[in-house]
């Protein structure tokens, strides 16, 4: 019996980071919908995953203001980033096991994120990921559009 050829090995291997790489979902929710109540604007968990999560920060925003009526001001940003960071390196864990599969891929890596670049950078140095990535770090900042569309992927 004549089995199938493998398939090629790909030419590169594009991470995102939040819920691939490092479990940060659940404390960046956490976080964004504190703070928006603070401004009295309090949504639930599920609409926090189903409009935020693996969205750019510019799309977020967007979304608030178009759908909820809510700016997002330069304080609220600075304070929702601050906590963050502080919970970032005192919580932040990487995803089970992800250390031992990217190095077994044994092809090119990268990350490609909705974050900015320092958040992206925190998050894997905290975790221990850093090395396995760096200097491939690329972030939604660096392109005109970002997720869902393709540019940020495209960039990688």
């Amino acid at each position: 019996m004549e089995t199938a050829p493998l398939p090629p090995k790909p030419g590169l291997v594009i991470f995102d980071c939040d819920g691939v790489l490092v479990d940060s979902e659940p404390l960046s929710l956490e976080v964004m919908l504190a703070v928006l109540a603070e401004a009295g604007c309090a949504l639930d968990p599920a609409t926090g995953y189903q409009e935020f999560l693996g969205k750019s920060l510019g799309s977020v925003v967007d979304w608030l203001r178009r759908e909820r009526g809510v700016e997002m001001t330069p304080d609220m940003l600075a304070r929702m980033r601050q906590r963050l960071l502080d919970r970032f390196e005192h919580e932040l864990q990487p995803i089970p096991g992800i250390a031992e599969a990217v190095p077994a891929l044994g092809v090119p890596v990268c990350v490609a994120s909705s974050s900015q670049p320092d958040r992206i950078r925190l998050s894997l140095r905290v975790t221990g990921l850093l090395p396995l990535f760096e200097p491939h770090l690329f972030s939604a900042s660096m392109v005109r559009n970002g997720k869902p569309a393709p540019d940020l992927f495209l960039h990688a």
